[in-house]
């Protein structure tokens, strides 16, 4: 996914006036890159209670792809933020990535500074 790509998912999935049903294919399709700007935009969506609930799930689901690919899940402050149909997708994923990701097997090493 080039560059141009991953920015109109972004834009569709913030976008509160969009169509719901795009706005959860960009969820779900941003799960495919593991872009800094993808993350922040599907959290923010994810911790955002006004959010549909499809919407907000598909957003917490996809972090959690990228968690069990990458072996680097949410950090504990990000994730307590989730809405709770987000953090109920997320953690399906979550279970996995953290059993290999960090030593300490809370699937972090630390919390960013």
């Amino acid at each position: 996914m080039n560059t141009e790509q991953v920015q109109a998912l972004i834009e569709l999935l913030v976008s509160p006036s969009a169509d719901i049903g795009g706005r959860d294919d960009a969820a779900m399709d941003l799960y495919a890159t593991d872009d800094f700007r993808a993350r922040a935009a599907l959290l923010k969506v994810a911790s955002d209670a006004s959010t549909p609930d499809i919407v907000s799930a598909s957003a917490g689901e996809s972090p959690g792809l990228v968690a069990v690919a990458t072996s680097r899940p949410l950090w504990e402050s990000e994730r307590a933020q989730l809405t709770p149909e987000a953090r109920r997708e997320y953690g399906v994923f979550h279970e996995i990535a953290r059993t290999t990701a960090a030593p300490d097997r809370t699937g972090n090493s630390a919390e960013p500074r």
